[in-house]
């Protein structure tokens, strides 16, 4: 084999592992969720969302502010028959321009040590911790998430959802 092959041949493995490692990435995110309302300690089923990775955001069309994360998922709601779908992105953290989000839930510990990540869909957000986690909003409000995954929707209220194994 000539040299020219060779490098060409380099050249293409090359560009494959650096775009592999450029996807290593876990997408914690995409996957299909059962929404268990709970009132009175009672749960039930009221909403399946299904999340998905999508496009990350063009930079030339967000705020500078959230230049540091383009990564974004489509969140579909079964209830509403999936015609609705939405964008959703992480929960800024960019510590080197003085940007946390989850600073304001007192969170921000949590996260460093990769036990606390949330996603933002505007009037609600959903978070994954641990399962069996007793979740602190401020000083006085707790949570415990039995599943690690719950949401918060404004004018609605805490949720618990379950990640469907299918």
């Amino acid at each position: 084999m000539d040299w020219k092959k060779s490098f060409f041949l380099l050249l293409i493995s090359l560009s494959g592992l650096l775009s592999a490692q450029k996807k290593s990435e876990k997408d914690i995110w995409s996957g299909t969720y059962l929404v268990n309302e709970i009132n009175n300690g009672a749960s039930r089923v009221t909403d399946t969302l299904v999340i998905a990775r999508i496009k990350d955001a063009d930079p030339n069309e967000i705020p500078a502010k959230e230049k540091s994360d383009l990564v974004r998922w489509s969140m579909t709601s079964k209830r509403d028959g999936g015609n609705d779908e939405i964008t959703v992105k992480r929960f800024l953290f960019d510590a080197k321009n003085n940007r946390d989000a989850y600073k304001e839930f007192g969170w921000t510990d949590l996260h460093k040590s990769g036990k606390m990540n949330c996603i933002d869909g505007g009037h609600f957000f959903i978070c994954q911790t641990q399962p069996g986690t007793s979740v602190t909003f401020g000083k006085d409000e707790k949570y415990f998430t039995k599943t690690g995954v719950f949401g918060i929707w404004l004018h609605y209220g805490i949720v618990e959802l379950e990640k469907s194994k299918t």
